[in-house]
């Protein structure tokens, strides 16, 4: 089983259980139930089913003696995380509900206030973008494989640059959220990519490109900035203007090109 699929298990179970997730940090192949509930000062029942729970999700097994038979102390099974879980940061397994909270506060703020200048969306943090993995794609975003063209790469930048928000686009995570990694260092990357924008869109567009570690890869993630309003962008390879709905880009209708022209966004 990979490592993101057991984070995933993880974050499920973990997410409405902030206890069983410090029964998890406790379980070390040493400690059996009975010390876990004291450590705790929970009811042993409670602790049992926060192991059982883990046990069905294969985030812990039972260890196991030379002779592979079941170690218990007590007469109650000692518990151990699985291998590729033992050294694996808790960060991954962080609730991240209060930094959505804080995220939408800040917006709620900025329209409020009416804040005239053009606000980058921000990297988000390791635990989060396990959720955008096993959540898919979006208006804001973009996985994109190694190998992926980078004139594809570009034209998804052609058309998020026309909505409200922008976008991200993550080099090195599969159509299937899948975290595989970039095939490309971050200044190789950024140059062809850099390249194509200035020679297939018009006006030329400032976008950012940054690297991030997830479970040991390198995911290299484009910002775009959300549309200025003013601008409208032509992807002049195919001599269009694309706009993105959803997870799909479109060529923009006469009707759409006149909102555009307007300053108003397209939803």
């Amino acid at each position: 089983m990979e490592l993101q699929e057991l984070i995933s298990r993880g974050r499920f179970i973990f997410s409405n259980a902030p206890k069983c997730l410090e029964v998890f940090t406790l379980i070390n192949g040493k400690r059996n139930s009975k010390e876990i509930a004291v450590k705790t000062r929970r009811k042993l029942s409670a602790i049992l089913n926060d192991v059982k729970k883990m046990k069905d999700m294969d985030l812990i097994r039972p260890r196991t003696d030379a002779n592979r038979k079941i170690v218990k102390k007590e007469d109650c099974v000692i518990y151990e995380k699985v291998p590729l879980l033992r050294h694996i940061s808790l960060i991954y397994f962080q609730d991240i509900t209060k930094g959505q909270q804080e995220i939408a506060r800040k917006e709620r703020t900025a329209k409020k206030h009416k804040r005239s200048q053009i606000q980058l969306l921000r990297i988000p943090a390791v635990s989060e973008l396990l959720d955008i993995c096993r959540h898919g794609e979006d208006h804001i975003y973009e996985f994109k494989g190694p190998r992926a063209e980078t004139a594809k790469i570009t034209k998804e930048i052609a058309a998020f640059l026309h909505t409200r928000h922008g976008g991200l686009i993550f080099y090195g995570i599969d159509d299937d959220g899948s975290i595989v990694g970039s095939d490309l260092r971050r200044q190789s990357f950024d140059q062809a990519l850099q390249n194509s924008i200035r020679n297939t869109v018009l006006p030329r567009p400032n976008i950012a490109i940054k690297e991030i570690d997830v479970l040991g890869r390198k995911v290299l993630t484009v910002i775009v900035p959300p549309w200025d309003r003013k601008n409208i962008y032509q992807y002049t390879k195919e001599q269009r203007v694309y706009i993105r709905r959803g997870s799909n880009v479109f060529v923009a209708t006469p009707e759409e090109l006149k909102k555009l022209g307007r300053g108003e966004y397209i939803d």
